[in-house]
């Protein structure tokens, strides 16, 4: 759990029948909350408590030597699991390149007589037997990537996450070959047919042969935030098209993912090289179990960020009990702010619209919102912030801003009042 500070305000003196009158209000304030089925830990002031539960520290999107062709040689799983132990990581997800070409390190020529032969999962057991009870999760996943002749045409690349380790279909191979014959819709059909948990990964960014053709919406999250050079304008795109969807009824997660193809990059990066961990991807679970936390995942209960950064969105009734309906009363913005940041700011917003320009690529999307706050704060400060609304229908988020280049920023997950 993440622990913040609480700050004393200093009051002006009043009266003794000033400080009788405000008892009086507490009391009968206490007496409505108690009077109502809300739980008795409710309390306009202090705000109910967090649920059991905490906070696992994550990346989603990892690549390995031995499995993905462009790591370089030296990100083998056994240097992975090192690096994220070193980094506090509770789990991570390897995501090699579904292409059956590209598990030799050697090369990226692909050989068509080798085209959807497999093996998928390559990493299975290995990341069974690096895994550390109490300390560490390591899954093997997929990132099934087709491709098109021509390199300025989008297919996407979509991130196979395991639901259940149990009943996964890991037989046989995805079907990612020849050029132009697969589409991203049908890469992503592939991956719910056998039991992913699905990513649409950097669906837009500054090389367009991995950006999503948008030619199915039957994923279950949206990556809005990919490691590769901090959070650029192409996350911008991600998160306002994950916001999009919010807006338009779909019940779509937000994940982070490092990309990280060299382990021993450091962070925060360097170009177009992502450090493990940058951004991590925290998911509120109940326990420490592969279970629990795709539990936390499909509830959308994420937050994303970079290095110390942190930002979670609570909302609240006005009596105090946790309430994300018409109902709330009260947003709560709490985290802190990583050392590299001299100044910054949180910024919470509703959106209430949105242009919507897909299949088309291109095109931006563009969200229609209200600022509802703006707060500046500084390298090193934890925060608690409390904003008053009146439960006005919207899809609300914040984001803690990253420096000039792109780091150390922080994305809450969404509270949307319908």
């Amino acid at each position: 759990m993440y622990k913040f500070p609480v700050f004393t305000p200093a009051f002006p003196k009043f009266s003794a029948g000033f400080y009788l009158a405000l008892a009086l209000a507490a009391f009968l304030a206490f007496s409505a909350c108690n009077n109502t089925d809300d739980d008795n830990t409710c309390n306009p002031i202090a705000l109910e408590d967090d649920p059991p539960g905490q906070w696992f520290l994550g990346d989603f999107h990892v690549h390995a030597t031995g499995a993905s062709n462009d790591t370089g040689g030296d990100s083998s799983p056994e240097a992975i699991q090192q690096r994220a132990i070193a980094m506090g990581l509770d789990f991570l997800v390897l995501t090699d390149h579904s292409n059956s070409t590209g598990s030799d390190a050697t090369t990226t020529y692909e050989d068509p007589a080798l085209f959807n032969q497999g093996p998928e999962f390559p990493y299975w057991d290995t990341c069974a037997l690096l895994s550390v009870p109490g300390q560490l999760l390591m899954i093997d996943g997929n990132e099934i990537s087709p491709v098109s002749e021509n390199n300025s045409q989008p297919t996407g690349h979509i991130g196979c996450i395991p639901d259940d380790l149990a009943t996964l279909d890991r037989s046989g191979a995805f079907t990612d070959r020849p050029k132009d014959a697969v589409t991203g819709g049908n890469a992503l059909q592939q991956a719910n047919e056998r039991g992913c948990f699905t990513v649409i990964n950097h669906p837009y960014a500054i090389t367009p042969w991995i950006i999503y053709d948008w030619t199915s919406y039957d994923y279950d999250a949206i990556e809005i935030w990919n490691g590769t050079i901090g959070f650029d304008p192409w996350d911008i795109r991600g998160r306002d098209i994950w916001r999009c969807d919010l807006l338009a009824g779909r019940n779509t997660v937000a994940v982070g993912g490092s990309d990280n193809h060299r382990i021993f990059t450091d962070a925060p990066g360097s170009g177009l090289d992502p450090a493990l961990g940058y951004p991590t991807t925290a998911v509120f679970a109940a326990n420490f179990t592969w279970g629990s936390i795709m539990e936390g995942l499909k509830a959308g209960k994420t937050a994303v960020f970079e290095g110390s950064s942190r930002l979670f969105i609570d909302g609240y009734n006005e009596k105090g009990c946790r309430n994300e309906t018409a109902d709330m009363r009260i947003v709560r913005l709490r985290g802190s702010v990583d050392s590299h940041l001299d100044s910054t700011r949180v910024v919470l917003t509703r959106a209430t619209a949105c242009t919507d320009p897909r299949p088309d690529h291109l095109a931006i999307p563009q969200v229609q919102e209200d600022t509802l706050l703006q707060q500046t704060v500084y390298g090193g400060q934890n925060f608690d912030f409390r904003v008053t609304v009146a439960g006005q229908k919207g899809v609300y988020s914040a984001l803690l801003q990253p420096n000039t280049q792109a780091h150390y920023a922080a994305l809450t997950r969404a509270i949307v009042i319908d």
